[in-house]
């Protein structure tokens, strides 16, 4: 059995790039002609299946020489290879599998891929996580977001793999049969051909072999060699011109309004010089509060900021070309995912929150969940009472309250990423650093909902309560610190539900983009309900699939009250409080092990 047959399984619904001449097949697309996303480039074992790094190098060096950069989003735990083997040439902005960044880490990331696609007309960038879908699509449409106007999909021939390019020239050839229209075919051919040919695959037969590398993390008393898989440059040890880690980008261009021109030279490669200011401005109406989902129409109250039709476009444009033609399926599917480029939309459009970027402390309490859930049926029954007890699962439902490592979001808004004025410079080598973030777990619990009593009120208060659905009411675990679950406004947070040992989904969101902004009076006596049907839950498969909506309560904190959020738990703690849970977040350590 061909191997690229595995890999084309593995790949799913995602589109392939297949160029005969240069003899590649790679879960590869260009979503337009200077960006490229692709699937993990793998040595060893994980080439069997995913992308063969040597091919990548092949692929890219043929068709682009040295105007190429990587932008690699997996953690060190997940999926590790060392800078050296592809040519030193590789950004990291590292998080989770299945999860969307810390918001800061975007505007970081399309910051320096800006920078890099304005210094040269020439120049592509490349994206990629594990399987170059979510986690590739959050960032490129946080890219695409910030550009004034959308650009077109791929216009050169050289952008299209074997079957689309036959396909193009077939529809050119049958709809201009003029002369210069032949002649303009001619030069379009002669250039896949110089591109693509046996000559650009002699070029680089010289990458055809592997070796082994070492990333270095952590620092000080505490560092650490991790062995991963490489491949060396080239047979002659030569590499390709490249900006070192210590050449620093000055752009002088706002966060808010990142990129006026993908082809103008705007960037400098430099020394040190006085660095930019990186600042988001407000609007005097911001687009606030939004739903958590945008399944409604755009324009529609809490859908305000998809009026314009750009997010909705953004998403159509990497779906069209990330996935096959004959699939259905959306390039960004998690909902959080595209949750989080709606933020960054409302960042970029000036539109953000005034209590996203208040310097001064601004809270909300966690008070209750109330998950709905569809009843048992059927073959159901016996299998709901063996797990939880009984096919309603009473008194087994709670939830685990997460958020990133406060020190790594404090890393990204040093940058600039929260764009409060921070004075800071783009760096080559993205956030990634030493892996002091990114070989462990990357976010940690703070607290844990567990069942509560359901008043009246709060039942009459929650739209969508029938008779022919089971409610389970959390709220917060009482603990010798404080019976309040305090969450900063501005801050990620991770709820995921459980009943009994299933997990049945969940969902990130960021309290400052869905709730009205605190009031200077009786804030502390604002409740606000979140609603999220099981469509805007991550993953809510198996056991989620009975989840028909949950309602989340928020409750403004005065300023004058004040109050810490809650801290983030050790992983002791976390086993302590039955909240050590792994599941879903990416946590093999496939490459980084060896």
């Amino acid at each position: 059995m061909s191997l690229d047959y595995i890999r084309k399984i593995v790949s799913g619904k995602k589109a392939r790039f297949v160029d005969k001449a240069a003899q590649v097949d790679l879960d590869l697309v260009y979503v337009t002609d200077r960006i490229i996303i692709m699937g993990y480039p793998a040595a060893g074992v994980s080439a069997l299946y995913r992308n063969r790094r040597r091919d990548v190098l092949k692929f890219i060096n043929s068709r682009h020489g040295d105007k190429w950069w990587i932008w690699n989003l997996c953690p060190l735990y997940e999926k590790a290879y060392s800078p050296e083997s592809m040519h030193n040439r590789v950004s990291r902005y590292p998080f989770p599998d299945h999860h969307p960044p810390p918001l800061p880490l975007l505007p970081l990331a399309v910051r320096e891929m800006t920078a890099w696609l304005q210094g040269d007309p020439e120049r592509i960038a490349i994206i990629h996580c594990k399987a170059g879908k979510g986690r590739s699509g959050t960032l490129l449409c946080s890219y695409l977001l910030s550009l004034p106007q959308l650009p077109p999909p791929p216009q050169l021939d050289r952008s299209y793999g074997h079957k689309e390019l036959k396909k193009r020239l077939e529809q050119r050839k049958s709809e201009d049969h003029s002369d210069a229209g032949s002649a303009a075919r001619t030069s379009l051919s002669e250039e896949y051909e110089h591109v693509s040919g046996p000559e650009a695959e002699s070029q680089t037969a010289e990458m055809d072999h592997e070796g082994e590398g070492w990333v270095i993390i952590g620092g000080g008393q505490h560092v650490a060699p991790i062995q991963v898989d490489s491949s060396a440059a080239s047979a002659s040890g030569e590499r390709a011109p490249t900006p070192t880690r210590s050449e620093i980008i000055h752009v002088d261009t706002p966060i808010g309004s990142v990129a006026r021109s993908t082809t103008s030279s705007m960037t400098t490669i430099s020394g040190p010089s006085p660095p930019p200011s990186i600042r988001i401005a407000v609007t005097t109406h911001p687009v606030n509060p939004i739903d958590v989902g945008d399944e409604g129409r755009p324009g529609d109250k809490g859908q305000e900021d998809r009026e314009d039709g750009k997010v909705d476009d953004v998403f159509k444009m990497h779906s069209s070309r990330r996935m096959k033609p004959s699939s259905t399926g959306r390039g960004v599917s998690i909902p959080s995912q595209r949750r989080w480029c709606r933020y960054v939309n409302l960042l970029f459009q000036k539109h953000v929150p005034p209590s996203y970027l208040s310097s001064e402390p601004s809270r909300v309490k966690l008070v209750s969940i109330t998950i709905l859930l569809h009843p048992a049926s059927g073959w159901q029954k016996p299998l709901a009472s063996l797990i939880v007890g009984s096919d309603e699962g009473n008194g087994k439902a709670w939830a685990s309250v997460a958020r990133y490592d406060d020190a790594y979001v404090d890393e990204l808004n040093h940058r600039g990423g929260s764009g409060q004025g921070v004075r800071s410079e783009i760096t080559w080598g993205g956030v990634g650093g030493d892996g002091r973030y990114d070989t462990h777990k990357m976010f940690r619990s703070c607290g844990k909902m567990v069942p509560g009593d359901l008043s009246e009120e709060i039942r009459d208060a929650m739209p969508g309560i029938s008779e022919g659905l089971n409610v389970h009411h959390l709220v917060p675990q009482v603990s010798e610190a404080s019976q309040d679950l305090i969450l900063d406004r501005n801050r990620e947070v991770r709820l995921k539900y459980h009943l009994g040992s299933l997990p049945l989904g969940w969902s990130w969101l960021i309290p400052a983009f869905h709730l009205p902004e605190p009031t200077t009076s009786g804030a502390g006596l604002s409740i606000h309900t979140l609603t999220l049907p099981r469509s805007q839950l991550d993953f809510a498969v198996g056991p989620g699939s009975s989840v028909h909506s949950i309602h989340v309560r928020f409750q403004d904190v005065a300023s004058a009250e004040g109050g810490n959020p809650a801290r983030l738990l050790s992983e002791d703690e976390e086993k302590k409080t039955g909240m050590k849970d792994d599941m879903g977040e990416g946590m093999v350590k496939e490459e980084a092990a060896k």
